[in-house]
């Protein structure tokens, strides 16, 4: 049975947690999620359904968009540590802009982050709460 509508996420809760879920459908929600990228939400599907090409083309798709958390949890599944995918990953977010995920995923390879991607932490000059300084109101 094709899926054809997005479930929220009480229904894709309840179906996560559902013992008797068939692998296809799993892998059509996957589908279904990925093609809407909703991408984490595929992965649990995926995952779900033991589902080795949707977690290839999630990886794919990690390594593409420098996508170290999605990476990462692919990778976790997988039982793999692969630093050479790590490196791909962390050049592609570097490349994006994605500094901190570039940071991370470079940690991840076992190699030290390039200057451009920061030590990780944010400086008070990066982030200002809503609506400025609130020093005054407290």
């Amino acid at each position: 049975m094709i899926v054809s509508k997005v479930p929220g996420f009480l229904k894709k809760k309840r179906l996560l947690d559902d013992a008797k879920l068939s692998a296809e459908r799993c892998r059509d929600y996957g589908t279904m999620f990925l093609n809407t990228g909703a991408l984490a939400d595929a992965l649990d599907f995926f995952l779900k359904a033991g589902d080795g090409p949707g977690l290839e083309q999630l990886k794919e798709i990690a390594l593409q968009t420098g996508d170290a958390y999605l990476l990462e949890r692919i990778l976790q599944a997988q039982g793999l540590s692969a630093p050479e995918l790590w490196e791909q990953a962390a050049a592609k977010a570097q490349a994006l802009g994605k500094l901190t995920l570039a940071r991370w995923a470079w940690e991840r390879a076992g190699k030290s982050a390039p200057a451009e991607c920061g030590d990780g932490e944010l400086g008070k000059s990066d982030w200002q709460p809503l609506g400025g300084d609130h020093a005054d109101r407290a």
